[in-house]
């Protein structure tokens, strides 16, 4: 029987070895010199982490267009403020995570939409807490105007 951690294949990729200015262009660089594994540098505990695919406009302005992956630990405990991912009564959503010592909201990163107060009567449940969002450009295209 195969072991999860016999599953996670590896792979590398070229890195660019040097910051790529968003302004002025900078001389040209010949930084590709090694390689790198994303898994690595993208997931910190392999065993625990998942990729889900998102929907909808309500964490627009935190980055998360509709169609972007983004990759969840389970094994990280949320703090106010994360990203998570979690369910209410049975349905899935991804929202900035916002508590005190009395109360708990699940928050969109759209002013469009309102604050989830969560309350007793809520069955809720934080699956995980997004690590990366990886997006390409086409998708945030899609949701400028």
């Amino acid at each position: 029987m195969m072991q999860p951690e016999q599953v996670i294949s590896k792979s590398s990729i070229l890195i660019f070895e040097g910051k790529v200015p968003t302004g002025f262009p900078s001389p040209a660089m010949d930084y590709m010199e090694k390689r790198i594994d994303l898994n690595e540098v993208l997931i910190k505990h392999p065993l625990s982490t998942f990729i889900c695919e998102s929907e909808g406009l309500s964490m627009i302005n935190a980055f998360i267009p509709p169609r972007a992956k983004l990759i969840v630990d389970r094994s990280i405990t949320p703090k106010n403020g994360d990203i998570v991912l979690a369910s209410i009564n049975g349905e899935f959503t991804v929202k900035y995570l916002k508590k005190n010592d009395f109360k708990c909201w699940l928050c969109p990163a759209n002013s469009t939409f309102k604050d989830i107060e969560i309350t007793e009567e809520m069955d809720m449940q934080v699956f995980g807490v997004v690590t990366t969002i990886l997006i390409t450009p086409n998708e945030i295209k899609s949701c400028m105007h």
